[in-house]
């Protein structure tokens, strides 16, 4: 009989240390609600000196590099990216001055940031790119298609600068007027810089500045100060490579008619009108992504 309680007990605590350990692994983030294992790990990338944030997922022969627009970060692709990762490789990328990638006295002008983003490709990426841009960041696509077309192949311009924005926000010389510099750094920070969910940070990153400390918003207003939003004008033209455009017909910032005329300047273009403001893939994702994923499929002029 003790050989039988002995043995039973002995059961019994094999039985209590499995229990005990999965319920371990659960609170470490296997299965706590209180953490969640992020879908991805950031990682600096350092380029021209400047340690940038990144995110680097998926597996194929092509990348897509994706920019966001000004006050932005990686973030704001985090509803479309997904869905790339299972054909392509993906890049994604606080520009310089955004995000948590360093933010120097500058320069932050057109030409300085094709340059930086030229050395990027020519550092993080090998075979044939695709270029995914909105607003600024499709300004600086565009523009790095126009010196690379030895490596892209295809560019996505979500609501692109390059011709300009609304003349109620710049001057003549296309650079964001004084009067409306205050309100664009104010309103531009539209979603956060982090999501422990979705993105694990580098090294240092939980720590790293944000949109919301002082050098943040003195590097966006010298953004706003040094870059010029009309500085591709009528060179549109000059784009070889298939673009897919996507415009918001109710777009504030940079006016579907202003997409109307670039689309005119562009000899191999698929134009799609969408029914959005300024970021239709942040508010129309899967509308968006759908229309990407089937650009993608058969690039070309439609």
């Amino acid at each position: 009989m003790p050989d039988r309680l002995t043995r039973g007990a002995g059961r019994i605590g094999r039985k209590f240390l499995v229990a005990f350990g999965a319920a371990i692994l659960l609170w470490a983030g296997l299965g706590n609600p209180g953490t969640v294992r992020p879908l991805h790990r950031a990682r600096w990338i350092t380029v021209d000196g400047l340690r940038l944030r990144g995110l680097e997922a998926g597996r194929g022969d092509t990348t897509l590099v994706f920019l966001h627009g000004y006050g932005e970060s990686l973030m704001a692709w985090r509803l479309v990216l997904d869905r790339f990762t299972r054909s392509y490789r993906v890049l994604a990328v606080d520009l310089p001055g955004h995000g948590l990638s360093d933010k120097p006295d500058g320069p932050y002008d057109y030409p300085a940031q094709v340059r930086r983003l030229s050395r990027l490709l020519d550092q993080e990426t090998r075979g044939p790119v695709v270029l995914v841009g909105h607003s600024l960041g499709g300004q600086l696509a565009a523009g790095l298609a126009l010196a690379r077309p030895d490596r892209v192949r295809a560019v996505v311009l979500i609501a692109p600068a390059g011709a300009g924005i609304n003349p109620f926000l710049t001057d003549t010389a296309g650079i964001a007027s004084p009067a409306t510099q205050w309100v664009a750094s104010a309103l531009s920070f539209v979603l956060p810089v982090r999501d422990s969910a979705w993105l694990r940070e580098p090294d240092g990153g939980a720590s790293a500045g944000s949109s919301g400390d002082s050098l943040s918003a003195l590097a966006t207003r010298r953004v706003l100060e040094q870059f010029d939003f009309s500085a591709i004008g009528d060179a549109f033209a000059d784009l070889r490579q298939p673009v897919l455009l996507i415009w918001g017909r109710q777009d504030p910032t940079i006016p579907w008619s202003i997409g109307q005329h670039i689309a005119g300047l562009l000899p191999c273009r698929r134009f799609v009108t969408v029914n959005a403001l300024h970021r239709p893939h942040q508010t129309l994702p899967d509308e968006v992504g759908a229309e990407m994923e089937a650009f993608l499929r058969a690039p070309g002029c439609g």
